[in-house]
């Protein structure tokens, strides 16, 4: 029988040969992830005879329940071996051996005290499973201290679909390669029955489990934020109002794209920009490939989203020390120095204070104010660096809740804190007026207004 790989299987392998030195996996309830790592297994110990590589889970049951019978039944047809009392399978075709250990440290231990400690691994490769059981990356650096022996190390880590995913942060700040898969992805192999049944889970847990599309835990900042803000087939129509909202920064700026579609009564998130290290010059470049202001359109080299208006934090008003001059002003002067837009900003202290805004932006979102075309928000899921999805994901309550906790992927939410508190300010204002006037359109009614004064609503 020939076996047929998917595509999870195909790109593990792959990034496994472009030797990159941190791979993550983040796929749903049966697709394939427990037989791809053995196949990465497989390939290193063939790629690299006489060499030993190492396979950490967390716990010696899950091992004899999970691990042990998938690498049963694709190793001792092979001709391997297992040595209980090692922890060890060897191959004597290749001479390759895989060390198994559990990865399970007792709080009143130290650190240095762990089943890893003392392992010689010499293929420079180490595959975590069930990475979503462990608290933080501990496991990961523990098993990267292993390879030292070894060439081109590399560290793959496999897990489900949770939020925040320490692993893919990990490989993310550390410029490896991310793998995210649904169930879907093996659906030759999971029967028909299975997918109906499944979908009869609570939506939160399908959404994650199944569509590899994690959904925000609780005690996040933004809990207003559900799946039914990104919206499918949306498509831009030139005539439609464009803005733009950055947050200023040479290491990590964030720039959203923002159309206000009346079909919807909102405004949509069709683009962003999150790079990092990158002058004001370089900044507008890259703004200007998507979108562009709506008075100059006649020079831009293609269609564009175009723009109409745009806002920034007030940081920006303050002058550099190279240039002598504003990030307003940078930006704002015309191409290719900038963008050509003039941006505005507000330093009311009501306005600007944090809590205001992100109460502001909350009760927007609430009312699906704001929305996310499906392919943003799909590609910040995938995105190696920052992205307004996990920013939205992991943008939490400090224990106090007094404040938010700073993670370093804020940037794009206070992006949209910006937009809001600058253009949406006054909603709740103006629906309040917009109730009243309804009310005195059905009735008449007088109120006094101090003296004898009266004023008709």
């Amino acid at each position: 029988m020939k076996l047929e790989y998917t595509a999870l299987q195909k790109e593990l392998i792959a990034a496994i040969t472009q030797k990159n030195a941190f791979v993550a996996v983040r796929a749903g309830w049966g697709a394939s992830k427990t037989s791809a790592l053995v196949f990465g297994l497989l390939y290193v110990a063939t790629w690299r005879p006489g060499t030993s590589s190492l396979l950490v889970t967390d716990t010696a049951p899950r091992y004899r329940s999970v691990l042990g019978p998938e690498l049963e039944k694709w190793l001792s047809p092979l001709g391997w071996t297992y040595n209980q009392l090692k922890g060890e399978w060897k191959d004597p075709n290749t001479g390759s051996s895989i060390w198994c250990r559990s990865y399970f440290r007792p709080g009143t231990k130290e650190s240095t005290s762990n089943p890893l400690e003392g392992l010689n691994i010499t293929s420079g490769f180490a595959f975590i499973d069930e990475c979503q059981v462990f608290p933080s990356a501990e496991v990961a650096y523990k098993a990267l201290g292993r390879l030292r022996s070894g060439p081109s190390p590399c560290l793959v880590m496999v897990g489900l679909p949770v939020s925040d995913a320490w692993w893919v942060k990990l490989a993310e700040q550390s410029g490896g390669r991310c793998l995210f898969y649904s169930s879907h992805v093996n659906k030759a192999n999971l029967s028909d029955e299975w997918f109906e049944a499944v979908k009869h889970l609570p939506e939160a847990e399908r959404l994650a489990m199944i569509e590899n599309k994690p959904q925000p835990p609780s005690g996040l900042v933004l809990s207003e934020w559900t799946e039914g803000h990104v919206i499918d087939n949306w498509k831009y129509r030139e005539h439609l109002q464009g803005r733009i909202a950055i947050d200023w920064g040479f290491r990590k700026p964030s720039v959203l794209i923002i159309v206000h579609d009346p079909d919807l009564n909102a405004d949509i998130i069709c683009g962003e920009l999150n790079p990092r290290e990158v002058s004001l010059d370089d900044l507008a470049q890259l703004i200007m490939a998507i979108a562009w202001p709506r008075k100059i359109k006649q020079y831009a080299p293609s269609p564009r989203i175009w723009l109409d208006d745009g806002v920034a934090d007030k940081a920006g008003a303050a002058r550099s020390d190279h240039s002598g001059i504003s990030a307003f002003r940078h930006l704002g002067s015309d191409p290719p120095r900038g963008i050509g837009l003039p941006l505005k900003w507000t330093t009311d202290p009501i306005r600007t204070n944090i809590l205001n805004g992100i109460q502001k932006l909350k009760r927007a979102l609430a009312r699906k104010e704001y929305l996310i075309t499906r392919e943003v928000w799909e590609a910040g899921d995938r995105a190696q660096g920052n992205s307004l999805r996990k920013s939205i994901m992991s943008y939490s309550w400090a224990n106090t809740k007094d404040e938010p906790v700073k993670d370093g992927r804020e940037d794009p939410i206070d992006a949209l804190r910006y937009d809001c508190i600058f253009w949406r300010w006054n909603d709740d204002v103006e629906r309040a007026m917009s109730r009243v006037k309804a009310r005195g359109a059905s009735r008449s009614r007088r109120v006094k207004v101090g003296g004898r004064k009266f004023i008709d609503f």
